[in-house]
């Protein structure tokens, strides 16, 4: 999937979060972005940033995850919060050689 589609997606996810949520394009933005940010979002024309995505999330109440969701991923066997992984061991720059 591409960008553009997944942002038609997530537009589509909040516009539905919106309608769940019985709001008005108007209330939805109020004290989150502007009334034109919301609109372009709902078109899929958005680049909205973690944080426009987290309030407008809990304006809406509902999760970040259920605005970004498409439906095209495979879902992980288990979600990243649960996995246990190691950081794995830090390996040193890469010593490039300068030409002159």
């Amino acid at each position: 999937m591409d960008f553009a589609r997944f942002t038609k997606l997530v537009g589509k996810n909040a516009r539905k979060a919106r309608w769940l949520a019985s709001q008005t394009q108007e209330e939805a933005a109020s004290e989150v972005l502007t009334f034109r940010l919301l609109a372009a979002l709902e078109r899929g024309e958005g680049n909205p940033t973690l944080q426009t995505l987290f309030l407008l999330a809990r304006k809406l109440g509902v999760s970040v995850k259920d605005l970004v969701e498409t439906g095209t991923e495979k879902p992980l066997d288990e979600p990243l919060y649960a996995s246990k992984v190691e950081q794995p061991p830090r390996r040193k720059p890469s010593q490039r050689v300068r030409k002159r």
